[in-house]
């Protein structure tokens, strides 16, 4: 005798024995996937109108070149010309840090009359994850 292709239905004590239960049917249909392509336009991107309105959200950036733990009797001791040591040394690549996360490093550079960032490194995904992780 051969044994059906699916498993039997369970036997209950109030159902009569020897009844054969159709076998369910199943839907199947081909699955839709986006085009990937290397062309430069945001038209191919799946979703590209959400990712247009995050485009004008603002996010907090800062530039971190160093810290310091200071005791409260010693901040307030500050003055014009004190001096704060920093926890990095010279040279030491600079962390742009995103709403609180650490984004890349980068180094310091003269823009005019302005400080800016050259961007050398951005942070691996897996570094952001560990970072979200810690902070639960």
């Amino acid at each position: 005798m051969q044994q059906p292709p699916y498993p039997p239905y369970p036997q209950y004590p109030d159902q009569p024995q020897g009844i054969r239960y159709p076998a369910p049917t199943v839907s199947v249909r081909q699955a839709d996937f986006p085009e990937f392509t290397s062309k430069g336009s945001n038209a191919s991107i799946p979703y590209s109108s959400n990712m247009n309105m995050l485009m004008g959200v603002q996010l907090d950036v800062s530039v971190v070149v160093g810290r310091a733990k200071q005791k409260i009797k010693d901040v307030l001791d500050f003055g014009q010309g004190s001096v704060i040591e920093l926890d990095k040394q010279t040279g030491s690549p600079a962390e742009v840090v995103v709403n609180g996360q650490l984004l890349a490093y980068g180094d310091v550079v003269v823009v005019g009359d302005n400080f800016g960032i050259r961007i050398t490194e951005i942070v691996g995904t897996k570094e952001l994850l560990d970072s979200l992780e810690n902070k639960k």
